[in-house]
């Protein structure tokens, strides 16, 4: 059995384990998010009315830089417009729940699955919330985890991760020869 390790105080936990799914997820998703993408975020939540399951909310969103600034695009509605994908999707997520269950010994409420670009991936999870489908309508709900959420307490981060993936600044040496090279092709024929 693998452990889970705290994820700050919104009471979610991440798991140690690994899993195929997080990978065929990951897969499906980025195929219907645009290029740059600094993340992925899914998220299923059970929804619950005096302890009885009445529906789940589902987010998937990619998080991008935009002109220096993050921003969210929602994706799971081109997600699940292909049947197909979204089959793959809907097994890959009963795998990965089951496999959570075995592992933890009970179902969990919310799902969470995060990859960034440089190929981390996160599996966290919420094993029970009491969120009524009400308290979730201005989207601005604690148990929501969409990619709203990961800007608003995660920026630091993902402009860090937006960072690292940027090609670095051409060195001085660099700058020089570019310099040298320009002002030689602006230089008239004869003069070469």
């Amino acid at each position: 059995m693998t452990s889970v390790e705290s994820a700050g105080s919104s009471g979610h936990v991440t798991w140690d384990g690994t899993s195929s799914a997080v990978g065929t997820i990951r897969d499906l998703l980025v195929v219907q998010a645009s290029t740059g993408v600094l993340r992925l975020v899914l998220q299923q939540l059970t929804l619950r009315e005096h302890g009885r399951e009445v529906g789940v909310h589902e987010s998937m969103d990619a998080i991008v830089d935009v002109g220096g600034n993050l921003v969210v695009v929602p994706i799971g509605r081109s997600v699940r417009a292909d049947p197909a994908v979204s089959a793959r999707l809907d097994a890959a997520l009963a795998q990965l729940r089951d496999e959570l269950r075995a592992d933890l010994g009970a179902p969990v409420d919310s799902l969470e699955m995060v990859s960034d670009a440089d190929g981390t991936r996160r599996v966290m999870m919420l094993l029970h919330a009491e969120v009524a489908p009400q308290e979730i309508a201005d989207g601005t709900h604690p148990a929501l985890h969409g990619g709203a959420f990961h800007i608003r307490h995660h920026a630091p981060a993902l402009e860090d991760l937006r960072d690292r993936l940027s090609a670095p600044p051409p060195s001085l040496l660099g700058r020089l020869r570019a310099r040298v090279r320009s002002a030689v092709r602006g230089r008239p024929r004869a003069l070469r």
